[in-house]
């Protein structure tokens, strides 16, 4: 199964559009979004992607799960909707 992760904070100031970005994206594939504050990060989750190797240098991050599997799309930018799909396999 694959899933997005867009990890942000408050006074991000590209972090609303990366989100607008991702949902747009992903409209109508029924690939799950879960949008994280780095602030309120899940213990379990930072834990997550430590074993992953996976490192939240600036935001908005953008990690993509896949079949269990975590890997960092873009940090520190907002990708385009094409980025997204492409990287998650949606036409």
């Amino acid at each position: 199964m694959t899933m997005l992760y867009v990890i942000t904070q408050e006074q991000c100031p590209n972090c609303p559009a990366a989100k607008a970005v991702v949902e747009e994206a992903l409209a109508g594939t029924g690939i799950p979004v879960r949008i994280v504050d780095l602030k309120e990060m899940d213990s379990d989750f930072e834990f997550t992607l430590l074993e992953h190797q996976v490192f939240i240098a600036a935001t908005p991050s953008i990690i993509i799960e896949d079949n269990g599997s975590l890997r960092l799309l873009s940090s520190g930018a907002v990708p385009t909707t094409e980025e997204v799909r492409n990287a998650v396999g949606v036409e």
